[in-house]
């Protein structure tokens, strides 16, 4: 009975890693805005699974609110497939403080947060914004 158990023990470690190897790792970034309104623009690339861009979702925490966002990825066309693809995530800061946030996604951030002009990305086919 102990060899049983001495087996199975190793086969679940000898396991343990290629079950998680396939999970996806979140991308965080955090950001303080100045004390001054404005817009905040995040670049996020679609998560991906075997080269197809797949939904993506986004979570931010800014102060005492937060918000869950779920962009669904292109099915068809050469955006599904193709690299760089993706969206710009919009958010309003309407007042002067300084509050931080978090930003956390399946995706992968390209670029920002930053608060200023919008990002060049938005002049490209495969990029979208997202309010």
């Amino acid at each position: 009975m102990r060899k049983l158990h001495l087996g199975l023990a190793l086969l679940l470690i000898s396991i343990a890693p290629a079950a998680f190897a396939g999970r996806p790792r979140a991308a965080q970034a955090s950001f303080t805005p100045p004390a001054e309104p404005g817009v905040i623009f995040t670049v996020i690339d679609f998560a991906r699974a075997s080269g197809i861009a797949q939904g993506t979702v986004v979570n931010v925490s800014w102060g005492s609110a937060s918000r869950k966002v779920v962009v669904g990825a292109p099915y068809h066309g050469p955006c599904s497939e193709t690299t760089p693809a993706g969206f710009v995530l919009k958010m309003r800061h309407p007042t002067p403080d300084s509050v931080p946030m978090t930003i956390t996604t399946n995706g992968t951030i390209v670029r920002g947060p930053y608060q200023g002009d919008p990002p060049l990305e938005l002049l490209g086919a495969c990029y979208r914004l997202k309010q």
